[in-house]
């Protein structure tokens, strides 16, 4: 199969005072069968999305990001909690394979795709439960007992989103979590972190 390589130069987010070092990272493998679109994003600057062309079930693309960038590999620009094929580049060359779910050549995002597993399996989705009947009583006992499972596994996503930043505070992957769960949390993350300082807090895609 003739692979199609593109060269792309992204400028994404700096810090307050400097950019993050650039790196160049090529990004191949192998799509679903029925994919038809994949777009790379930066940092979540789905206004920048590039479209990757697919040959084959195939692709590959390389590019020049930020070391800490988020390299997002989706059918779609919107959902990025619904994305498991998220990318950091601790790495010059990433092979991901979406058939098997694998990810081979990057430790970190492996280690990603692992946790936004373990916080996704906890979420409530479109959870609800079935009443088989025309009795009022009968519909809001099974509304009530929807709202309080409901209510059970958000507290238990929410857990697990706690400790993934705990025992993640070394790396970066607390800052995709954060980004893509922070609506669901009930204190400020400050005060989960007890007062230290880890350095993903000030990742450009909590800017956004």
């Amino acid at each position: 199969m003739k692979r199609i390589i593109l060269l792309l130069s992204i400028v994404t987010l700096c810090a307050a005072t400097a950019c993050a070092k650039k790196v160049k990272v090529t990004i191949d493998g192998r799509t679903s069968p029925s994919q038809t679109e994949l777009y790379l994003i930066i940092n979540e600057d789905t206004a920048n999305a590039v479209r990757v062309p697919i040959e084959d079930e195939h692709f590959s693309i390389t590019v020049k990001v930020d070391k800490n960038a988020f390299i997002r590999l989706h059918d779609y620009k919107q959902w990025p909690e619904r994305s498991v094929y998220v990318l950091i580049p601790d790495s010059k060359h990433i092979t991901i394979d979406k058939p098997t779910g694998s990810i081979e050549g990057s430790p970190l995002s492996k280690k990603l795709r692992e946790e936004i597993l373990r916080v996704s399996r906890e979420a409530p989705g479109n959870f609800h439960i079935d009443v088989f009947s025309d009795d009022p009583e009968a519909w809001a006992e099974a509304r009530e007992r929807e709202r309080a499972t409901r209510a059970l596994m958000e507290a238990h996503q929410l857990e697990t989103i706690e400790a993934v930043i705990r025992e993640n505070a070394d790396n970066d992957i607390p800052a995709w979590i954060v980004y893509c769960y922070r609506s669901q949390f009930t204190i400020p993350i400050d005060a989960l972190l007890n007062g230290s300082h880890p350095k993903w807090v000030d990742h450009p895609i909590l800017k956004r």
